[in-house]
């Protein structure tokens, strides 16, 4: 194996990210390093502002990059773990954005011995699209605080979809006032490296996340084909279309989904749970809001948008040949997929699957007879359930169902307190941890 071979598409990545930092380190420089090193007053406060305005840019192109589905990275990182990097730079971007105006208007207002007012008057009349630049930044200060834990659990999912829509609106405006910043001027090189790198992270965030389900739509025709109720809260929504064959996703993977009726057009996530198998997809839908709770309302014939397949959730790279599938709740979609696919290749699965009622044990049929060694749990037995395990799954219970689980590789889904208990009852029985796999799906 040489030496391109072993580069992996996240150390491409980041590789860019430090090179990024370097040309940007080198043009703030350029244009900047005199006032650092100059005693005029503000001059260092001007610098830095600068530099905030840079780094707080880049961060922006760094988000647009980490949702953009990036073909050669999404797949080989899981969108769960581009999400969490997504979410902690967007905590990163407002102070950086805040911070550009804020030190600018100091050090020029010390510089030309006027008010801090003033000077924010005289910037915001006489700076090429500095209005422009203005609203940008409070749309992302607005958007980045209703991310924040305790506002984000008010928001329903549509709220939230739509703030992060205006982030859109906030990039074109500031944009706008980044390319015709005096300071780029000074230097061409930098000016285009800047243009062409907002072209090239812009046109992949279009063709990917835009263009490539609008294809996609166009190329299958995707619709509904029938909704089957699965339990009391569970709908299982069939989709055919053209060529189902040529559309390709692997088991455990998801995708986002628009249903292209009144009140569903706003896109979703769910995991397919079937393995591919070129007659039909399906999705199994939980209801947790008013979205979910109008899925079985759905007619046979309409149009569906997806956006994928989507998720590293996928036994691809996987090694041995005995499984260990565990999953709580709804959680069973993407470890159904799986189990239906390892099957085929008549592997050696065993499954843990815990719910709250036997009602909620969705699959149970389909399940048994895809592999014989189905374990199903329920916390809240009545007395009439009986052949099922009580309690919740631990330690203790994964030891005695499952001798051998440390010579298995582990896929887990379910709740993330679920998750967290399982994982780490799965290590505490000497499971390495490069053999547990998972995505936090919420």
């Amino acid at each position: 194996m040489n030496f391109a071979q072993r580069i992996t598409p996240p150390q491409t990545f980041a590789a860019a990210c430090v090179l990024h930092l370097c040309a940007l380190g080198t043009a703030w420089w350029h244009t900047s390093g005199a006032l650092v090193s100059s005693g005029a007053p503000g001059s260092r406060l001007v610098a830095l502002g600068r530099l905030a305005g840079l780094l707080g840019g880049s961060a922006v192109l760094l988000q647009l990059a980490l949702v953009s589905r990036l073909p050669w990275l999404e797949p080989s990182v899981g969108c769960d773990r581009l999400y969490r990097l997504h979410r902690y730079v967007g905590f990163v971007v407002a102070p950086l954005l805040l911070g550009h105006p804020v030190l600018l208007i100091r050090g020029y207002a010390r510089q030309y011995e006027v008010s801090l007012s003033q000077q924010f008057i005289d910037i915001a009349k006489g700076w090429p699209y500095a209005p422009a630049a203005i609203v940008a930044i409070l749309i992302i200060v607005l958007v980045v605080t209703s991310s924040l834990p305790p506002i984000k659990r008010r928001l329903t999912y549509d709220a939230w979809h739509a703030g992060h829509l205006a982030m859109y609106l906030a990039i074109s405006l500031a944009s706008l006032h980044q390319a015709s910043g005096a300071e780029m001027l000074k230097q061409p090189w930098w000016r285009w490296y800047w243009v062409i790198l907002h072209v090239v992270v812009i046109g992949a965030l279009v063709v990917f996340r835009a263009g490539r389900p609008v294809f996609n739509l166009a190329r299958h025709r995707f619709r509904i084909d029938k909704v089957i109720s699965e339990s009391d809260d569970v709908t299982s929504v069939y989709l055919t279309g053209r060529h189902l064959e040529r559309f390709k996703f692997r088991a455990g993977q998801y995708t986002n989904v628009a249903f292209l009726t009144k009140g569903l057009w706003a896109p979703h996530p769910f995991s397919f749970s079937a393995a591919p198998n070129g007659r039909f997809l399906r999705l199994s839908i939980k209801v947790v809001g008013d979205f979910t709770r109008r899925v079985r309302d759905l007619q046979p014939g309409s149009p569906v948008l997806l956006e994928g397949p989507l998720g590293a959730f996928t036994a691809e790279e996987s090694t041995g040949g005995k499984y260990l599938m565990v999953a709580g709740g709804i959680g069973i979609t993407p470890i159904r997929a799986l189990i239906e696919s390892l099957a085929a290749g008549d592997h050696d699965v065993v499954l843990v699957y815990g719910a709250k009622t036997v009602n909620e044990l969705v699959f149970a049929g389909e399940l048994r007879a895809l592999t014989p060694r189905c374990h199903f749990v329920v916390s809240r037995a009545n007395d009439g359930d009986s052949g099922y395990e009580r309690g919740r799954i631990d330690r203790a219970m994964l030891e005695r169902l499952v001798a051998d689980a440390s010579e298995r590789e582990a896929f887990v889904c379910g709740p993330p307190p679920m998750m967290n208990a399982v994982i780490g009852a799965l290590r505490a029985l000497g499971m390495r941890g490069s053999r547990i796999h998972y995505e936090r799906f919420a």
